[in-house]
This record gives C-alpha cells, structure tokens and sequence, in this order.
C-alpha cells in the first residue's frame, strides 16, 4: 500500500505541493524521489494518489493521478478511555485510532493513574498521536480527541449515543448476545483504567442507561482494552 501523509486541503485535480513537517518526513525520512507515488489525505475523508515530480529541500510537487472522497463511517464509534499510565498512553491512542475509532473521550476515572497536568497541552498530544496513528493506518479521517472527561461529563454525553456499553469483568453478559438485536448508529464504549472502575462508577453508568457486558475470561490492559472492544463491536455490528 501507499505510504500516506497528511496535507490542510486537496484540490480535485492538477498538482499540489506539500511542505512543512510532512514534506521533511516524506523527503529526509521516507527518502522519496521524483517517479514515486504516495498517497494524501485532508484527514476529512478527502483522499488523492499522486505521482512526486519534482523534490526540493523544504518540499516536494506532485501530481494528482487519482481522488477519493472517502464518506466517513455510518456507524460512529466513540470510546469513553480511562487515563493510562504516561508511558501507555500513547500506545492507548494509537491502539484506538488504528482499531478504529472515530472519537476519544479522555476519562478522568477514580483509579486512573494517569493525570493530566496542564488538560489543554495533554489533548493536544493525544490528537498528535491520533494524527500520526492515522498515517500509519492509513486512514482517512483523524478521530477527533475531545476535552477531559469527568464521571458526570460522561454521563452526560449518554444522550448523544443510541448504545452505551460498559466493559467489565465481572459481567456474564455476552457482548454478541446483546448486539444481535441492536441496529445502532453512534455507540459509546467505556474503558476503566487498570485499577478497574468502582461499583460507583459502574452503578452511575448502569443507572445512566449503559450496558454492563463481558470481555471474555482473559483481563486486557487499560492500554489495550479499548482496542479490543472496538475490534468485537465492529465485527458483532457488521462492519467487519
């Protein structure tokens, strides 16, 4: 497949320049020539393959061979993710971006070990990680990182989901049984953190309309989870 790279806005066809950050990576890291193809994406669904023509320093021009505008996904999935540790969170948001995702919804649970000291430059660095996941799984949309979430934040964000399901041990509901009978279009997935979620929580979430379902006998990491339940959801709803 074509290493992808993002660029601010693609024109329908003719050539287009990129420079910047993404120019340096694709020219001294990537080491790409004149001949070569590559793909670009707006990270918005707009997509393009592009012969490179010509390479400079600071940036390189190319081509537009083929577009696509990709729609994004019928199905819209948000995970509610319990802060990881500081040396997992970055694996959490790539695990999430690269399984799937569309939006992250950074929880502030009672037992998370992580914190975010200064929240704005921290949602910052997880939509970094999220932008750079995309590349990576060279997809087209950039999932969106949304504001640090409270108990009561995410309580409230209930009413924009038609399914809300809560990931826990302890458990004895089948997530395939439950989602036999479900057509949603915007489901919300919660992740505890590796301390797990208290019966507070869980009660608040329950109460709030969640459904408590199992992840099976194995006990992932908080980093790992997320990824996991997206990959059971999607195929459980048809999408895989």
């Amino acid at each position: 497949m074509l290493p992808v790279f993002l660029i601010e806005s693609l024109p329908d066809s003719g050539e287009v320049v990129l420079d910047g950050d993404e120019a340096h990576h694709a020219i001294a890291v990537s080491r790409v020539k004149s001949g070569e193809h590559l793909a670009l994406t707006d990270g918005r669904g707009a997509r393009v393959e592009v012969e490179v023509i010509e390479v400079s320093k600071k940036s390189l021009t190319a081509r537009i061979v083929l577009r696509e505008d990709i729609p994004n996904s019928e199905i819209q999935l948000t995970v509610l993710q319990a802060l990881t540790k500081g040396d997992r969170a970055r694996e959490t948001v790539e695990l999430l971006t690269e399984a799937g995702v569309n939006q992250i919804l950074p929880w502030s649970a009672a037992r998370s070990i992580g914190q975010w000291k200064d929240e704005s430059e921290a949602q910052e660095k997880w939509q970094l990680w999220a932008r750079e996941a995309t590349k990576q799984s060279r997809r087209s949309w950039i999932p969106s990182v949304a504001k640090l979430h409270s108990l009561n934040d995410a309580i409230e964000s209930f009413s924009h989901f038609d399914l809300v399901l809560l990931f826990h041990e302890g458990s004895t509901e089948k997530l395939s049984t439950l989602l036999h009978t479900q057509q949603p279009k915007k489901v919300l997935i919660i992740i505890g953190p590796e301390g797990g979620i208290t019966q507070e929580e869980s009660e608040s979430f329950i109460a709030a309309g969640a459904k408590i379902v199992s992840m099976g006998r194995p006990i992932f990491r908080a980093a790992h989870a997320g990824a996991a339940a997206l990959a059971a959801v999607q195929t459980g709803l048809g999408i895989w």
